[in-house]
């Protein structure tokens, strides 16, 4: 009865406007297990080939898995569409830079970047693993969530958005949104809340 859940703040971005133009999805993370990658590139390699003609996928991160997603990538015939990219220093502006992120992830504590981009105005596809999705996401709002592992309803998901600029344009406004949770001052309230209501004890 005396727990209390509060969140990681994220940092506050000036808004840019959302450029429906950008053909970009961007995943980011460490290139690992967790991460799960290998399960973004084959959910990429079965979006219809005009899509990938037009589109890119890139992916920010370094890890043990590195080489082996670019093999993958190789033997999917996807490479020609797909980037992977050292950690940026500047992650705000690759997010400003692109359409929608995209999160694969076996699990998560809690999901610091997909806040993040949020925050910046982008929509987010997601596996629905554990933790996190099902608590940032309102589905068909500021986002699409698929079951998790099932790559098929994951690309088509993706494939919806990318097809569709104005309903992308409106996640975006429903995702900036999630500052309003998740500021620095929303958080830091919820600690001076938590510490007054241990003061009589």
């Amino acid at each position: 009865p005396n727990i209390m859940v509060i969140p990681n703040a994220a940092v506050a971005q000036e808004p840019r406007p959302y450029d429906r133009n950008n053909h970009r999805v961007i995943a980011v993370g460490r290139l690992d297990y967790q991460k799960s990658f290998d399960r973004l590139l084959t959910t990429w390699s079965l979006l219809p080939e005009a899509l990938r003609r037009t589109w890119r996928l890139d992916i920010f991160g370094q890890g043990e898995w590195e080489q082996m997603l670019r093999d993958q990538a190789a033997a999917l015939g996807i490479a020609d569409s797909v980037g992977i990219h050292p950690p940026s220093h500047d992650i705000f502006e690759e997010y400003a830079n692109s359409s929608f992120l995209v999160m694969t992830s076996h699990y998560e504590g809690f999901p610091m970047v997909m806040v993040e981009a949020m925050s910046c105005g982008l929509p987010v596809v997601s596996f629905n693993y554990r933790c996190g999705p099902r608590d940032i996401i309102r589905p068909l709002d500021n986002g699409l969530t698929a079951p998790d592992g099932s790559v098929g309803t994951l690309a088509f998901m993706m494939q919806m958005l990318m097809m569709n600029p104005e309903r992308r344009a409106r996640m975006s406004e429903e995702a900036r949104k999630v500052t309003r949770t998740y500021s620095e001052e929303a958080v830091m309230t919820r600690w001076e809340q938590c510490f007054k209501d241990l003061l009589p004890y």
